[in-house]
């Protein structure tokens, strides 16, 4: 932070050149530090372009929207914008009548997507998986209609720390900070720079997730199979009867519980007689946070669709009072909170030692590979079960009691395997593909600023 006198020093030593940097006015300190002067330099030492001259800016529809679970149209919002592409695992689904009344909003192929509210300024690119799609009022949808700027090097850009930078400059508000999309049209973007290598570095981080996403599916189809679980049937039946003996035996009279596939699916998932609790153990290392020295936490927001865990840096006079346990590699992760989101995660050897949220429950494999424990918790038909062990409304979470209890059957050794093998080339690929993303925005980074960066 500047003191009153840094920001009265600033605004007079860079009185004659601020409005030539910014294009504008503004009194808070922070928007003339020496870092973002410096980057605004390098900026207009290049050949840069309005991003509103070459695109098409607007945002989704604002207000009340109609949901139709059976409609093909995507329903896009700020948390779907993840890792520079679109992640629709949790997105609703539009009306097709509510979709037709915006169609400004539909995105296409080559869009690209920029947060403007929430995650504030993250930025994705739009592929033909996540198509067709629609979007909320908290995203910034920019339509390029030149061949000036590529989609694939704008999206390295947005996310870069020079894009991020105006991003942050040009938001507004204190507790809930906004861009406004006459903002975004000004962002200036270099095009006199090697945009194909930065686009084909993206490209190709895209290619290794979609060889993540096969493996991992492939691993998740295997598990079913073995399990008896993959040709279940797990249609919705509106009515069914079920006697008090069984409700009483259970100790549940919610009726979504005996629904038929449920009990269908804890039948067979049960014919082992074993449960979590026996093939993991609940790991309670209890974390005391100190004054004067940060740790990497990992809260529930922080795990992926893909099931990777991301950490960030917290001091210990600011730690969470939610940030309770010490996770080690080989751990597994799962959210207690709305199970039904599939948030579960294996700690990887560069975690050992993080922190995570109270929310967690921390599983230590015993009998059990991790990497098969994770895809069983993931598999949507037992996240449905753990679901049906939540309580309250506003915050459903289900007890690490329930949890354990929950039953598992361990597949043949062979089948573990070959779990174990596909989950590893699912994160290798997906590493691949972190790295890939990281060169993209260094590169980005040292054409604007150079060697600084």
């Amino acid at each position: 932070m500047f003191t009153a006198g840094a920001e009265t020093e600033a605004h007079i030593s860079y009185h004659e050149r601020l409005s030539d940097l910014f294009g504008d006015v503004r009194l808070d300190a922070e928007a003339y530090a020496p870092e973002v002067i410096r980057v605004y330099e390098h900026l207009n030492a290049l050949e840069t372009v309005r991003l509103g001259d070459h695109a098409f800016v607007t945002d989704g529809q604002h207000g009340y929207h109609i949901v139709d679970p059976d409609s093909p149209i995507r329903h896009l919002s700020a948390k779907c914008i993840q890792d520079w592409f679109v992640d629709d695992s949790e997105a609703e689904r539009l009306a097709l009548e509510t979709h037709e009344k915006n169609l400004r909003s539909s995105c296409e192929d080559g869009d690209v997507l920029l947060s403007t509210a929430g995650t504030l300024g993250k930025a994705a690119i739009v592929t033909p998986d996540v198509l067709p799609a629609n979007m909320d009022q908290d995203i910034a949808r920019i339509h390029l209609e030149t061949k000036a700027i590529d989609p694939w090097y704008l999206v390295a850009f947005l996310n870069s720390s020079v894009g991020r930078l105006q991003s942050d400059r040009v938001s507004t508000g204190q507790v809930q900070r906004h861009i406004a999309l006459g903002k975004v049209r000004e962002f200036s973007i270099p095009v006199s720079v090697d945009q194909s290598s930065v686009a084909q570095l993206v490209k190709r981080a895209f290619e290794e997730g979609r060889r993540s996403a096969t493996f991992y599916a492939e691993a998740e189809a295997l598990l079913l199979a073995e399990l008896g679980l993959d040709d279940l049937d797990l249609s919705h039946q509106p009515t069914y009867a079920r006697d008090f003996s069984h409700a009483w035996a259970a100790g549940r009279l919610d009726a979504e519980y005996f629904q038929p596939k449920y009990q269908r699916a804890m039948e067979i998932m049960g014919q082992s007689g074993k449960t979590i609790g026996d093939v993991a153990l609940l790991a309670k290392r209890r974390f005391e946070p100190k004054p004067g020295k940060p740790f990497q936490y990992i809260e529930i927001s922080d795990v992926s669709q893909a099931g990777q865990a991301e950490s960030k840096a917290v001091s210990g006079e600011e730690a969470p009072s939610r940030a309770q346990w010490i996770v080690k590699a080989g751990d597994v992760i799962t959210s207690t909170v709305r199970p039904i989101r599939r948030l579960s995660a294996l700690i990887e050897p560069e975690k050992d030692g993080c922190v995570c949220s109270s929310g967690f429950a921390v599983l230590k494999p015993t009998a059990i590979e991790p990497e098969v424990l994770l895809v069983y918790l993931r598999l949507p038909v037992v996240c449905e079960i753990l679901d049906l062990h939540t309580s309250a409304s506003m915050y459903p979470a289900i007890s690490t009691t329930d949890l354990l209890s929950v039953p598992i059957t361990v597949p043949v050794d062979k089948v573990r395997a070959r779990v174990v093998e596909l989950v590893q080339e699912a994160q290798r690929s997906r590493q691949d593909a972190k790295h890939l993303l990281e060169e993209a925005k260094r590169r980005v980074e040292e054409m604007v600023v150079g060697e600084e960066a």
